[in-house]
């Protein structure tokens, strides 16, 4: 299928756009407690453009943000505020048109598709605001030494874009909370936030141009474990299985896997996955999974082991539109290109078969998967969104083979991936020592 193309989305500087009130956004998983565990908004960064004959800096953009250091790049979380200063330095007193600093949030496609879903813009210094001359008999003079404008621009928690026309002539419009900063090399995707300065001295004379490039992390966390959970986090004991802990697992259907064992025997196995709760997950946390198998012949039950499992948190990104019927088309079928990634592996040990609810001969196993500290959290914006899912494919073991592909996909679960931890002792690896080598 090809790959659609972006509409060129308006840049419109207005902020009437902007999106601060919590109903008005995708849902997204919240919390009551305001405090975070982020560095105060007090870093100081320094940009600066140089003449070409002198290495003066006569351009500087001064940005105050939550970076850890003045090495990292600036960095805002959401709600906050993207402040400091532009300075300019004249050697000699100079006619000056405009200086304006913008905002922007990007989207970019396979290098070529570009699209802005942010753009806030600030006029720092006018000439027609001084000057009601017209442009070519407007001369406004900066005189020689150093100027400084100060800058605020308020990061609101969403966007709402015009998306479409309807039938009636009435504009549609499609909210999105604002996407994290990300650069995806494997997809060729990337979300981009930036300062840009431009000095404009009007007429044929050169200005310049300052960009400068910022992160935007967006703050979610998910909702405390279970307490019995919470006890084994703090007191680094393995944790409790759906059977003595209900309410911290959600446990899906069944799926059946069905084989040949040594090419002549017939296998029926019925498989359970249960997955920890809540559904929200951190960077840097785990996942806890516990899976049994069902089967009548216990031979095929002793072939299987921790390498026989094959359980995986997949990213699946989607590129594209739904169907739609507007004004000016009419589209009956959606135009959508998905990619799949394995972005983490699931590692398995034996655990009690009362761990599970099994009412057959069976094998249960206890596994975790953790998250890559550096995932990106799920986002949808514009044509591009991502999400994730723990996906459970089919069994493998030496002697058996299953009848499903082993890309098959027998059952799946949502996910969600945020950046702060829960309330309360964080999550504590547990794979036994002789079991921490078999991904699987």
């Amino acid at each position: 299928m090809s790959t659609p193309s972006l509409p060129a989305y308006p840049s419109d500087s207005s902020e009437d756009s902007h999106l601060d009130v919590a109903h008005d956004l995708p849902t997204y998983t919240r919390t009551t407690n305001t405090e975070w565990d982020i560095p105060p908004a007090e870093q100081q960064h320094n940009f600066h453009l140089e003449t070409k004959k002198t290495g003066a800096r006569w351009l500087t953009l001064v940005v105050i943000s939550r970076a850890a250091s003045d090495d990292e790049q600036p960095t805002f979380y959401p709600g906050g505020n993207v402040t400091g200063s532009v300075k300019l330095t004249l050697e000699k007193q100079e006619v000056m048109d405009q200086i304006s600093i913008d905002l922007y949030g990007r989207l970019t496609i396979f290098s070529h598709t570009t699209a802005n879903f942010l753009h806030v813009s600030r006029t720092l210094f006018s000439a027609a605001a001084q000057n009601s001359l017209p442009s070519l008999l407007r001369r406004v003079k900066l005189s020689a030494g150093q100027h400084e404008w100060p800058y605020s621009f308020h990061l609101p928690k969403g966007v709402s874009i015009l998306s479409s026309v309807d039938m009636e002539g009435q504009s549609q419009r499609q909210t999105y909370r604002l996407p994290p900063s990300f650069s995806v090399l494997q997809s060729d995707v990337h979300v981009e936030y930036s300062l840009v300065v431009r000095v404009n001295r009007g007429g044929f004379r050169s200005g310049g141009k300052l960009v400068v490039p910022f992160k935007y992390v967006p703050l979610a966390r998910p909702s405390a474990p279970t307490i019995l959970r919470q006890l084994a986090y703090q007191q680094n004991t393995p944790v409790v299985g759906p059977v003595g802990d209900p309410a911290g697992w959600k446990t899906l259907e069944a799926v059946t896997v069905d084989g040949m064992l040594f090419k002549t025997v017939a296998v029926t196995a019925h498989c359970r996955l249960s997955i920890s709760r809540p559904l929200t997950y951190t960077r840097g946390g785990l996942i806890h999974l516990v899976l049994s198998v069902e089967a009548a012949n216990e031979q095929f039950l002793d072939m299987i082991t921790p390498a026989s499992l094959h359980i995986a948190l997949v990213q699946r990104i989607t590129f594209g539109d739904p169907p739609e019927t507007t004004r000016f088309s009419r589209r009956l079928t959606e135009q959508t290109t998905m990619k799949c990634y394995d972005r983490g592996n699931a590692s398995w040990w034996r655990a009690p078969v009362d761990a599970a609810h099994v009412i057959a001969p069976a094998k249960v196993f206890a596994g975790e998967i953790k998250v890559p500290e550096d995932l990106i959290p799920g986002c949808q914006i514009l044509h591009y969104g991502h999400e994730y899912e723990v996906v459970l494919y089919p069994l493998t073991a030496v002697g058996f083979t299953p009848n499903a592909p082993p890309e098959e996909i027998l059952a799946s679960e949502r996910v969600t991936i945020v950046t702060a931890f829960a309330q309360g002792p964080r999550p504590r690896p547990h794979v036994p020592p002789e079991y921490d080598s078999e991904p699987g």
